[in-house]
């Protein structure tokens, strides 16, 4: 099973061409030039510091690819995809159990909004599904610690070296970073209200390491610059909040009610207080991320695959336990009917991505013919995709009238012609 999600994963990464801010992020923010180094990257970054976004280490790492061939980021991010899918199902059900990882890799296709743009997109992957890989990994020591009584940071070299790492995640991304921090410290307070286990204050280290990355990344003068706007008035926070809920309802309703449902039949069931606190502090936690773009000029959907993660996660806690007793036929009914549905949706979803690609090949036919011409002036066609499947969906493509604005621009140096039109 993991070879095939991996395999699935690798196709529609490879189907996946360079898109929209992949072809800036191609060059040097310092000099507008294409990056002819790895060490162009610190001196890129700094510029990129002061002119787009704080998130230095996903945009670094974008770069870093940039500079590999392409199918470097296809494979490795086909790798972290099937390696979160595996990771989380591990933690919802202990041990190796295959009607779990089926059921979690059919809610991450079914419910992650823009999956395209969250999942294969490389810009995009790098910032957020990663972000996701990376709160998981933050927040998994203590977890096992909460609810197994299992160390994993059982050695001083264990403990630099995930404070480090702490560091670096809170530098990630505004929203998931934020989760994980605060899912770290829940877990902690659980463990020592629950378990009777005595405070120390070493397991706080890491998050104080992570806050610190959080806040460089939040200090960095674009950031700063970008939360600058409009004073949020409080009609204008109760908009925001009324868009975040109806967002949070049109996208998320069915796993709200998966949740809801499993939950009760959890407490009829007499589950185990660990598994419902775990399910209903992941569940908050999902819910509560959807509303940190509240001040946000403008809230893309692809930010609220945080949402998704936790409410996947909070759904399989509760499946895994009940699973294990005499509710199994419970538990292998629901996955049947998730993979019925997914089914439908992963055949349109791969047809769209495989319709994308061949538009896109079609663009890069009639630009390779025009620079055998000598042409240096071209015109091409705009992909269209038709569902949030493919990484286009959503995100701008060429400009049909200006030349010199974004992204036309950088993927007219990619390709090297001197202007390139959309039609």
């Amino acid at each position: 099973m993991m070879l095939g999600i991996f395999a699935l994963m690798l196709t529609l990464n490879i189907l996946t061409p360079y898109i929209c801010d992949d072809f800036t992020y191609r060059l040097n923010f310092l000099t507008k030039e294409p990056l002819g180094s790895f060490w162009e990257i610190f001196p890129s970054m700094y510029a990129h510091s002061y002119k787009m976004n704080g998130r230095l280490i996903s945009h670094g790492l974008a770069q870093v690819f940039m500079l590999l061939p392409a199918i470097v980021f296809d494979i490795v991010n086909a790798a972290v995809f099937t390696a979160t899918v595996y990771l989380i199902h591990r933690l919802c059900a202990k041990e190796r159990e295959p009607l779990i990882l089926t059921a979690i890799f059919c809610l991450f296709w079914l419910f992650t909004p823009a999956f395209g743009q969250v999942v294969l997109w490389q810009v995009g992957a790098l910032n957020y599904f990663w972000a996701l890989s990376g709160s998981v990994l933050f927040f998994t020591p203590e977890l096992l610690r909460f609810r197994d009584g299992r160390e994993l940071l059982t050695k001083k070299w264990h403990r630099i070296c995930f404070c480090v790492y702490g560091f670096f995640f809170g530098w990630y991304n505004e929203i998931a970073s934020f989760v994980g921090i605060c899912m770290v410290i829940c877990l902690i307070l659980l463990d020592v209200w629950m378990n009777r286990e005595k405070f120390r204050f070493s397991r706080i280290i890491p998050v104080f390491c992570a806050v610190l990355g959080y806040a460089v990344m939040l200090m960095m003068p674009a950031q700063s610059a970008n939360k600058q706007g409009t004073a949020l008035t409080l009609p204008l926070l109760l908009q925001k909040s009324e868009n975040c809920t109806r967002m949070l309802l049109d996208h998320f309703m069915p796993l709200l009610a998966i949740f809801a449902v499993l939950f009760v039949i959890g407490l009829i069931a007499k589950l185990p207080w660990k598994t419902l606190v775990l399910a209903g502090l992941f569940a908050l936690a999902g819910i509560c991320a959807n509303y940190m773009p509240i001040a946000a000029s403008y809230y893309p959907e692809r930010c609220m695959c945080t949402t998704a993660l936790m409410l996947i996660m909070a759904v399989g806690f509760l499946a895994a336990e009940l699973g294990n007793g005499k509710f199994f036929p419970l538990l292998a009914a629901g996955t049947a009917v998730l993979m019925l549905l997914t089914l439908p949706a992963g055949l349109r979803g791969c047809r769209d991505i495989a319709g994308c690609y061949v538009q896109h090949a079609h663009r890069e036919q009639i630009i390779a013919t025009a620079l055998e011409n000598g042409e240096k002036d071209v015109v091409v066609n705009i992909v269209w995709p038709s569902t949030p499947y493919s990484a286009y969906y959503g995100l701008a493509d060429l400009n049909p009238t200006d030349s010199t604005t974004w992204p036309n621009h950088s993927m007219a140096l990619y390709y090297g012609l001197d202007s390139l039109l959309g039609e």
